[in-house]
């Protein structure tokens, strides 16, 4: 069997979580049983910490194939992931927000945003993070 280019690799961990983050959200609010603005962001919250760690552990594990030697390596990779989650994430906010006024609608502009911050995720993970 043919070995998995790195980039599809890194867009089937995407998937993956992107689907337990959909699955966490739907399971929270079904424990919850509220649709208020409170439960929604606990469940957003909550699925996004574990889709997060997911993530992370299928890219350092199977995309990136890190082989870490010790904690300090492992925690520098840690962080400067946590670090590129919370980039994403404000940057994901801002650019939409900032081009809000394009005559598209809001969700087809967060398409593209969150699609051009995949490119640049996995250049950031590749170069600097599991290197």
């Amino acid at each position: 069997m043919k070995k998995l280019p790195q980039f599809a690799k890194f867009t089937i961990s995407s998937i993956i979580s992107a689907c337990a983050d959909f699955l966490v959200f739907a399971l929270v609010m079904f424990a919850i049983r509220r649709g208020q603005t409170s439960a929604i962001v606990i469940a957003t919250i909550i699925a996004r910490i574990i889709s997060t760690i997911i993530n992370f552990i299928i890219n350092k594990i199977w995309c990136f194939e890190s082989k870490t030697k010790s904690k300090v390596q492992a925690g520098r990779e840690i962080s400067l992931f946590t670090i590129l989650f919370v980039a994403k994430l404000s940057a994901s906010a801002a650019l939409v927000a900032t081009f809000a006024f394009i005559k598209i609608p809001t969700v087809v502009l967060k398409m593209i945003v969150d699609t051009l911050l995949f490119f640049v995720s996995f250049a950031v993970q590749k170069l600097f993070i599991f290197n």
